[in-house]
């Protein structure tokens, strides 16, 4: 600022000197601008000079500054240490007393259990001496029966009598279930078997009734078929007896013929050659019979 003051103060003065010199010597104006240069010369280093020591001062406040701002840091880090010991203490003193918390949570509740524990331990002692004098009388009645009986010794033995029975017992009981089971079975098998061959035997009777049926119509057909064959027999017994008479007839009037004709026939047991001859015959006498027979006749 000060620099650009005087600057400008100086503006007119070397305006006045320019219009002075213009009307000087060319030597003389050479010595005024080097007595000007001089005095830039000159005011350049008291600028200068003046720029250094104001630099030295800016250096020494920025030092200083960088000191007060490392001691500001350390001072910083100081106290983020100290915040952060005291964040990690308060941190572990509360997580140790959480911890402590839920300790004695956990052993209140142990003795809680074990409080449960022991009221139910109790009551089954309470239960187990009720069972020990009610089974106390079973003892005294054992030790009755082995003064009574020579067999047992001990206690022991009776019990072992006992638990042998028992076994045997129901080993019986469990046979006779699996009898029975198998009784079950089998009886609902022969119950499926039953009415399978029930249905077998309905399915052979409709079958057995199917037969009869058409056995009686077969046999209704076959008598019907022999009735038929009865006749057919007695009908071709009859022709046959009929054809045998003809034969004989046709074979006695063949001979007859024969022995009668002039015409010496052959041997023939053919019957329709027989009847043809004596078609023969007969016509032949009808003929000389017609032929012989009187006018007034």
């Amino acid at each position: 600022m000060e620099e650009g003051t005087a600057t400008e103060a100086n503006k007119p003065r070397d305006l006045s000197q320019n219009l002075v010199l213009d009307h000087v010597s060319p030597a003389t104006r050479l010595l005024e601008k080097r007595r000007q240069m001089f005095e830039v010369q000159e005011a350049l280093e008291a600028q200068k000079q003046d720029f250094n020591k104001k630099e030295l001062i800016y250096k020494r406040r920025e030092e200083a500054l960088k000191l007060r701002d490392l001691e500001l840091q350390e001072s910083l880090i100081r106290f983020s240490k100290f915040l952060q010991e005291n964040d990690s203490k308060r941190a572990r003193a509360e997580k140790k007393a959480s911890e402590e918390i839920k300790l004695r949570q956990q052993k209140e509740k142990e003795i809680e259990q074990l409080t449960e524990v022991l009221e139910q331990l109790r009551a089954e002692k309470e239960k187990v001496h009720e069972v020990l004098e009610k089974n106390m009388r079973y003892q005294y009645f054992l030790e009755s029966v082995l003064e009574v009986a020579d067999e047992y010794q001990e206690v022991n033995d009776l019990l072992m009598r006992y638990a042998t029975l028992s076994a045997t017992n129901a080993d019986l009981k469990e046979h006779q279930r699996k009898c029975g089971e198998l009784a079950e079975k089998v009886r609902s098998e022969l119950q499926v078997f039953v009415k399978q061959k029930t249905d077998e035997i309905l399915n052979l009777n409709n079958q057995l009734s199917r037969l009869k049926k058409e056995l009686e119509q077969y046999e209704g057909d076959a008598l019907v078929q022999e009735a038929k064959k009865d006749s057919s027999l007695q009908v071709a017994s009859q022709k046959t007896l009929e054809y045998g008479q003809v034969v004989l007839s046709a074979d006695n009037i063949f001979n007859r013929c024969r022995g009668r004709s002039s015409i010496e026939y052959a041997i023939e047991n053919n019957p329709l050659y027989q009847l043809d001859v004596i078609g023969n015959f007969v016509s032949d006498l009808n003929a000389i019979m017609k032929n012989n027979k009187p006018a007034n006749v």
